[in-house]
């Protein structure tokens, strides 16, 4: 079964800080299941090896994985209230730099991304949809490209999460892709997560990673070498380490991309 994923970013303004919250807070439990057969699989692997043990990065085993790549196609939507950048506008040249940044923090997976299309829509009901109403599936069935293997982005004011495994041409599939927040561009105006790397994370959720704290210390991500994390990374919390113990060597993964710390 393939599982596609279709997550927004969004930013929590307070009257002194930004914080990140995923639009993904909840993973489905079948994504869950498929990342625990996925874990189980590479510990039998491991065991013949040496083995690996519950929070402890078995750094050996992932250096002799079989290499692979993979190309995914990549389509790049900015739905905008005008032309400007408080409307929500985003240059090309600027959509480009963050296909670019993107390729970089995933080039040592093997993946890589291969930009097809850049559109640019003003509509300002489009840009402003709310979750999961039929004005968001309207715009996402108007702009939508390529197959279900490929991946949508869309960068607007708004965004939703969405998960599921879905026939062609049904509301799911239209929905599938990641919305990201149209000012976490590189170089954008939201002051701590404007590297690019908020579609880095969506993106890894739409290819199936867990937050590093989804699970808690004794789940995680269900990745052996993500060391374990109880609770979410905000800010920048050098020395933070939440999961202590033999079991759990490390401090908190807080440079993962698929944690919420500062950019």
């Amino acid at each position: 079964m393939r599982l596609q994923i279709s997550l927004s970013l969004s930013l929590i303004l307070a009257t002194t800080s930004v914080a990140r919250n995923c639009g993904n807070t909840q993973e489905p439990i079948e994504l869950i299941e498929q990342a625990i057969r996925f874990n189980s699989h590479n510990r039998q692997t491991a065991g013949q090896s040496g083995g690996a043990s519950i929070g402890r990065p078995n750094h050996e085993s992932s250096k002799t994985s079989t290499p692979r790549t993979q190309e995914v196609n990549l389509y790049m939507h900015n739905i905008y209230i005008n032309e400007t950048a408080a409307g929500a506008y985003i240059s090309e040249e600027d959509l480009t730099k963050q296909w670019r940044v993107m390729n970089e923090n995933y080039a040592s997976t093997g993946i890589s991304f291969v930009l097809k299309n850049i559109t640019h829509t003003q509509n300002k009901s489009w840009a402003l949809a709310i979750r999961n109403g039929t004005t968001e599936l309207k715009m996402k069935q108007t702009l939508r490209m390529g197959g279900y293997e490929d991946l949508n982005l869309y960068f607007r004011v708004l965004g939703r999460g969405f998960f599921g495994d879905f026939a062609p041409n049904s509301e799911g599939f239209w929905q599938d892709g990641c919305d990201i927040l149209h000012t976490t561009i590189p170089g954008g105006p939201q002051v701590n997560y404007n590297e690019g790397k908020t579609a880095t994370h969506e993106t890894g959720h739409w290819l199936g990673l867990l937050h590093p704290f989804s699970g808690g210390c004794r789940g995680g991500d269900y990745i052996d070498d993500t060391p374990a994390e109880e609770t979410a990374s905000y800010g920048c919390p050098v020395g933070k380490d939440t999961c202590r113990g033999d079991m759990f060597p490390g401090l908190d993964p807080i440079h993962n991309f698929m944690d919420y710390a500062y950019e």
